[in-house]
């Protein structure tokens, strides 16, 4: 049994090699100089230049990509030829906070407009409604079992 499982796994394994499975670091991630998308931004820009960028998008062809670059007054080939050049994530923050000439407030606006773009492109399909709707309910009747916990001890233990 356990063979069974080992050669499907290996397989498996086989069957995906050289299949990429690149994913960029989340939009809402802050780590390369502290503005939201530029960890993202990196991932794509060394992925494209290595050519397993995959099914995602880098540069005019991404509405992400163009809106941080254009914050950023860089342009998407000075950006990739740095992001590959300065692999180091700090390094390469320092080299963009150098270059893009924004104040901290400037940052702190632009941030905060990619965090409510962000969750605004969050999927409002019905399922994540329905969950939301179930979460609901359930916090209500945990609520509701709390109180009639409390009445019940309260009146039991009552003198």
């Amino acid at each position: 049994m356990h063979l069974a499982i080992l050669l499907f796994y290996q397989m498996l394994m086989e069957e995906n090699m050289g299949k990429s499975t690149f994913r960029p670091r989340d939009i809402i991630n802050k780590e390369v100089a502290g503005i939201f998308g530029v960890a993202r931004l990196t991932d794509k820009a060394r992925a494209a230049h290595a050519g397993e960028i995959g099914s995602y998008k880098y540069g005019a062809d991404s509405e992400q990509d163009t809106a941080i670059l254009s914050f950023l007054g860089i342009s998407a080939e000075a950006f990739q030829e740095a992001a590959v050049r300065i692999d180091h994530d700090v390094k390469l923050g320092a080299w963009i906070l150098d270059n893009c000439e924004r104040s901290s407030e400037e940052v702190s606006k632009f941030n905060r407009k990619m965090k409510v773009w962000w969750q605004n492109k969050m999927p409002q399909d019905e399922f994540s409604k329905r969950r939301r709707q179930l979460a609901q309910q359930a916090e209500n009747r945990r609520r509701s079992w709390r109180q009639r916990d409390k009445w019940w001890w309260h009146n039991f233990f009552r003198t």
